[in-house]
């Protein structure tokens, strides 16, 4: 086994999980986590051989599986009760879970409606509950500017909400 791939099969060993529990956070559904959890490490594999040891993997792969996600909320038909998420349906009633499921459902069409910059800075902050200081590191800009896009998210997603 050559050193590349074992050194992608560590990569893999390492955030797999964490991949896995963001994308499951942000979709509320395991298959559709596990298709994000697969496209993400499948585009760094194809890509492998760019990347020079100057990676922050952490940033990069919350980065990357935030995206997969957000463009699954795009492509992503909202049909059926039986896509529901067994979180939501875990000790509710079946019209409280009904409802959960609902809500998830519209914020995610409309976090996918953001732009990019802002979907990725609400579903850090809001969804993730990661702090300003690091969502401001992993995209690469200030404090300030990470305040901006999470207040204009916000403001137009709940302009979004209430006209749903």
């Amino acid at each position: 086994m050559s050193l590349s791939k074992l050194k992608f099969e560590e990569l893999v060993e390492t955030y797999s999980k964490r991949v896995l529990n963001i994308a499951t956070r942000i979709l509320g559904d395991g298959q559709k986590a596990q298709d994000v959890h697969q496209e993400v490490f499948l585009a760094i594999w194809k890509r492998w051989h760019k990347f020079n040891g100057q990676v922050n993997w952490s940033g990069y792969l919350y980065r990357t599986t935030v995206r997969k996600a957000l463009e699954m909320t795009k492509i992503r038909k909202f049909t059926t009760v039986d896509e529901t998420s067994e979180s939501f349906a875990t000790e509710r009633a079946p019209d409280e879970s009904l409802k959960a499921n609902e809500l998830s459902m519209k914020l995610s069409k409309l976090i996918a409606k953001l732009p990019q910059r802002q979907a990725d800075v609400f579903v850090m902050s809001r969804i993730e509950g990661v702090p300003n200081n690091q969502i401001a590191e992993l995209v690469g800009c200030s404090v300030e500017t990470v305040r901006v896009h999470l207040h204009r998210a916000v403001k137009r997603l709940a302009c979004e909400f209430i006209n749903y």
